[in-house]
């Protein structure tokens, strides 16, 4: 995937600004693939949660003894 220079360069004034961190362009292009890859596994198991909890419930025959009060 390629990235839009001025996505790279707002990418790098946050590092700058909020972090601290000058990096060169080889480091600025590491951390952008790995904030991609990141949100790319976290969109996947979102998306994986959301397909678990639309599928049915299953009713099991188990039902556990309510405590009375």
């Amino acid at each position: 995937m390629k990235l839009k220079p001025e996505t790279l360069e707002k990418l790098r004034v946050i590092l700058k600004e909020d972090f601290g961190q000058e990096v060169s362009d080889q480091e600025l292009h590491e951390v952008a693939f790995n904030l991609l890859g990141y949100y790319d596994t976290l969109l996947q198991c979102y998306c994986e949660d959301n397909e678990k909890a639309e599928a049915p419930i299953v009713q099991h025959d188990y039902e556990p003894e309510r405590q009375k009060a």
